[in-house]
C-alpha cells in the first residue's frame, strides 16, 4: 500500500465514524399504525370516537417549521378521517351522541414526547374541526 491509498482508507473510515454517529442520533418516523394510535387516543380525550381513519404520508416537518432545539416531528396526511361523538358536545348542543362528522384531507403534526423517545403528541391539527 503506497501513502495516497493508506490516507483514502483512513479518510473513508473517519466519514463513515461521523455518518454513523449523525444517523443513529435521528428519530425514525412513527409508523402508520402507531400514528393511528396517537391520533385515536387525542380524540377519545375529546370525547370522540374514530370509527374510520385512513393514513396517507408521513414525512418530516420542513426545516422553516421545525423548532430550534426541539423533538423531531412529523407531517401526518389524514386522507379520510370519521369520528363519532361519544356525548352531547357544545353549549348548545352542537355535535349530539352518535353524530358522525367525516373530514377529507387532514393534516396532524406530531412531535416526540422529549422524555421518552417513541412516545408521539399532537401538535398541531388541519383540516379537522371538531369542539
Amino acid at each position: 500500500m503506497t501513502i495516497k491509498n493508506v490516507s483514502k482508507h483512513g479518510l473513508l473510515l473517519s466519514l463513515s465514524v461521523i455518518l454513523f454517529f449523525l444517523l443513529s442520533g435521528c428519530t425514525m418516523p412513527p409508523s402508520k399504525n402507531a400514528a393511528k394510535e396517537v391520533i385515536t387516543k387525542y380524540f377519545e380525550a375529546k370525547r370522540y370516537k374514530v370509527v374510520e381513519i385512513e393514513i396517507g404520508n408521513i414525512k418530516p416537518i420542513p426545516i422553516n417549521e421545525q423548532r430550534y432545539m426541539g423533538t423531531k416531528g412529523y407531517l401526518i396526511d389524514v386522507k379520510v378521517i370519521t369520528l363519532e361523538a361519544t356525548e352531547d358536545i357544545g353549549s348548545p348542543v352542537i355535535y349530539k351522541k352518535g353524530e358522525k362528522l367525516t373530514f377529507n384531507n387532514g393534516r396532524i403534526t406530531i412531535r416526540e414526547k422529549s422524555d421518552k423517545k417513541g412516545d408521539w403528541i399532537i401538535s398541531n391539527i388541519f383540516g379537522i374541526a371538531i369542539l
